[in-house]
This record gives C-alpha cells, structure tokens and sequence, in this order.
C-alpha cells in the first residue's frame, strides 16, 4: 500500500512521462526524493525515468527530457507514477494501457500527477477507488469515469492507488509519502529546504469555487450557487434556488442583479453551457448526451444556445479541438 516501507528499504519507482507532461509536476514529485537521500545519506528513494520508446519526452513547455529507459525494458517496478499533462486522451494509447495493466497484475502500487489520472482511469485501474484530476478537468473525468469516485481534493492515496491534481499539489503528495515511509521529522526538513512550510493535507481543496469565494460576501447567494452547481442536468425554477437560499424570488434576483450584473436563470444556463464546453472539448461523449446531461431537452436546443453564447456549435468546437491536438 501507499506509504508502507518496502522490504528492501529502497522505495524504487518507475516514472513514466507523457508527450507534453508538466515539468513542474514531475520535479514536484522527484526534488522531495532527491532530498531525502541527500538529507540522511541513504539511498532511501531510487527511481527510473521511462518513456513509451525510450526516446526523449517533449513537455508541455517545448524541452525535451532525457529517460533511463523504455518503459518495455523493465519488467516490474514497486511503484509507477505517470506523469501527463495536456490533452491525456491522445497518450493513452493501447501500449501504454497494457504496459499499465500488467504492472497491476504483478502488484505495483501505481499512482499518477496532473492528467496522469485520466490515463489510469482509462485502464479500468481507478474503478471503485477514490482519485482526482487537475480541477480543470475535475467534470469531464467524473462523466467519463463514473466508476470511479472522483474528489476535489489536492491529491489521493487509497489502497494500492494514488493521485495528485499536478504541480504543487505533487510535492504534499511526495512529502506525505516520506513522512508515511520515515517519519514527519524528515519530511518536515525536507519541505523546509524547499521554503513549503505547512505540508497540506489530502483533503485540502485545489481551489476555491464561484460559490466558495463569493460566499465570503455573500453566504445566500453563496448557497444559491451552490445548490446550481448541483443542479446541472435540467433547468432549475429561480423560485425553487430562493427558497433553498432562504430568499424571496425577488430579493434574489436583486442579489444576482448587483453580485453578478445577470438574473438566477441567465447564470445557471451559462454554468450549465461552460460545463458542456468542457464536455466537448475533453471527452468523446456523443454530443446527445452532453446535451442531455447539461440540461438541453434536444440536440437542437443545445446547439442553437451553444451557438449563441460561443459564437460556434458544438460540433465545430469538437473538431477544432481535435485540429488543435493534432498539430
């Protein structure tokens, strides 16, 4: 499991890198690591940087990353992290996958940074675990996967699977792991070589929401948007959204009028219109189903109000996304 000492007392792992994987997350995870062999002399950690060929990996930020090997030269590892970033449905491809699988099946705790997590997902590895994603992504995972129980939290250890939302998140998850395997002392002399003071808890949130930030102003309309948010699949009464804020309908579309510069209905077709974008841009659900999860009682309304407020339908947004991935 994540945080037991291995046998040997060299925790090994395996970090495969995506095309265009973030940088940042991978130092994130590896500089703790480093430090901790520096800091006590030992060779607590030992890793492998892999790719899909053995050639070097392209981050998201134009360099080039030089591996130790194909990820095929090694049979086994302990722990797998994979490392992604930009559009994770184009390096999930099949060899990845299986290489991914077989690793389970020989009992390799794996985990993963960033959009890393859509790959495993896609390998039927996060099903019936707790996971999460960069908040990007956080609504097009959680559609496409529903086995898995997706969070918002900055990562997650559960059983044999872990998972980091990226960047700076990576680093609490790595010190977590140093702090489970040898204890909080070096993992808080760790984090102080790094200036991070105040190592975050899993659960921490990756960012405050529209609800979250305005409800410091405002806690019923802070409720008023909450209660939207949870209420994505169909239009929902502005009535029914006053009454569940403890509001009159007028009074809160006087709030909604001076908070938002907008009305109660306005603002949740527009929420319900930004989550389906999301929708086509990063997954491959039928644009049917989008439509239906977000609300749209047909493929026509949905483009028709699409259209208006993008300025393209939807099914032009998908192929110009496909465009863009390609280039």
């Amino acid at each position: 499991m994540f945080g037991d000492q291995p046998p040997s007392g060299t925790q090994r792992l395996g970090i495969l890198l995506l095309n265009r994987f973030s940088t940042m997350a991978l130092s994130s995870v590896l500089e703790p690591l480093r430090m901790s062999n520096a800091m006590t002399g030992k060779n607590l950690y030992d890793w492998s940087i892999l790719s899909t060929d053995g050639k070097p990996v392209q981050a998201s930020n134009g360099m080039e990353n030089l591996v130790n090997a194909s990820m095929d030269t090694h049979q086994h590892f302990p722990m797998i992290v994979v490392c992604a970033s930009y559009d994770p449905q184009l390096v999930a491809t099949r060899n990845v996958l299986l290489w991914l699988r077989r690793q389970a099946r020989h009992g390799a705790i794996i985990g993963a940074v960033d959009t890393g997590s859509y790959v495993l997902a896609k390998a039927g590895l996060l099903d019936s675990y707790r996971a999460t994603i960069h908040w990007e992504h956080i609504d097009s995972f959680s559609e496409e996967f529903p086995d898995v129980e997706t969070v918002q939290d900055i990562f997650v250890t559960d059983r044999n699977r872990f998972t980091s939302a990226g960047a700076t998140a990576s680093l609490d998850m790595s010190l977590h792991l140093i702090r489970a395997q040898h204890g909080p002392e070096l993992a808080m002399q760790v984090a102080e070589q790094f200036i991070h003071y105040g190592i975050r808890d899993s659960h921490a949130p990756q960012r405050p929401g529209t609800a979250e930030r305005l409800a410091l102003h405002s806690p019923k309309l802070g409720k008023a948007l909450g209660f939207m948010a949870e209420n994505m699949e169909e239009p929902v009464p502005t009535s029914l959204i006053a009454n569940h804020a403890g509001l009159s309908t007028r009074a809160l579309e006087r709030l909604f009028k001076k908070r938002l510069k907008t009305t109660p209905a306005r603002y949740h077709r527009q929420i319900r219109l930004e989550r389906a974008r999301t929708l086509v841009h990063l997954t491959t659900l039928p644009l049917v189903e989008i439509a239906i999860r977000c609300g749209f009682n047909s493929a026509a309304h949905f483009s028709q109000s699409y259209s208006s407020f993008f300025g393209n339908p939807p099914s032009t947004d998908r192929g110009n996304t496909r465009i863009r991935n390609q280039l």
